[in-house]
């Protein structure tokens, strides 16, 4: 249920942002006027602007920096509608409530939206084989999870193109396609988003041949591993199935084994992967620029 609210909270936040800003114009600056927009503009500004033009992957568990401006906003407009010694107009109840939609968006994204609640899967175990599963390429040929067992694999379970945190954690990874084939390392990216989607991906990702997007039809594989999240789908996203896929990296070895699993409980979080890479050398970790410059990578 609370992924159908995301969207009309992003825009009546960023309406009570764009409102308030106008209101700053007209008033000549109006301090209520400058708590409502800081109050109500940090959400949308940071899911549609922040998340694009730097491409960030993971964010601090709380956002400190977006709560702080949004408590800022908040303060004012209180502080504000205080120092007015005048009786309160009807108007004047525009801003605090704008200020209260914004606090309280605000703080359900960080505190539930963001959160999963995800129990442990018991089939994502380190030694253990993952159970079998069946997906499709883009052509819709079928694919058995138990060919992987022919080459070290990595799984990158993600929830559709709509969500900026994927979008950016699989260009993260194919920053590292150098390296991965060097570990004789095979990707894929598994989502149950369609394969019209997938194939729009495929185009703008430009994958090179070890990478691969599987569709994953029903979410048969990720319910095998426990990981689906059903009706997680925002409303407003046509073409997109209303159920969706918890983020999730796996890492196998040749013999299909799990050597590496990141089930985080918070989808703004992902593993760098720099904190994984290492696991396919069967060795130490060792140090690899986070933002590298190499040969075939984009």
């Amino acid at each position: 249920m609370k992924a159908k609210l995301i969207l009309p909270m992003i825009l009546l936040n960023m309406l009570g942002g764009v409102g308030s800003g106008i209101m700053i114009y007209m008033s000549g600056g109006d301090p209520v006027w400058v708590g409502a927009l800081l109050a109500t503009l940090p959400l949308p500004f940071f899911l549609m602007v922040l998340t694009n033009v730097f491409s960030i992957s993971r964010t601090s568990e709380r956002l400190p920096v977006i709560q702080a401006v949004n408590f800022l906003g908040v303060a004012l407009v209180a502080y504000s509608t205080y120092s007015n010694q005048a009786p309160m107009s009807l108007s004047q109840y525009v801003p605090i409530a704008a200020a209260a939609l914004g606090f309280v968006s605000l703080h359900w994204y960080v505190w539930s939206f963001s959160v999963y609640n995800r129990r442990k899967s018991k089939a994502i175990s380190k030694g253990q084989k993952l159970p079998e599963m069946n997906f499709n390429r883009l052509d819709k040929s079928a694919v058995s999870s138990t060919s992987f067992d022919e080459s070290k694999t990595l799984l990158v379970f993600f929830r559709a193109n709509w969500c900026p945190f994927c979008m950016n954690q699989l260009k993260e990874v194919k920053k590292y396609a150098e390296t991965l084939k060097q570990y004789d390392v095979k990707v894929k990216f598994i989502s149950n988003q369609g394969y019209d989607n997938s194939r729009k991906l495929a185009d703008k990702l430009d994958l090179p041949g070890h990478f691969e997007i599987l569709q994953d039809d029903n979410l048969m594989g990720a319910k095998a591993l426990g990981i689906e999240d059903i009706d997680g789908s925002p409303a407003g996203m046509p073409g997109y199935p209303k159920d969706t896929v918890m983020a999730t990296v796996i890492a196998l070895n040749e013999d299909g084994t799990v050597i590496f699993g990141d089930e985080t409980d918070n989808y703004r979080r992902r593993p760098d992967p720099t904190t994984f890479l290492h696991v396919f050398e069967g060795s130490k970790p060792q140090t690899l620029d986070a933002n590298p410059t190499l040969k075939g990578t984009a």
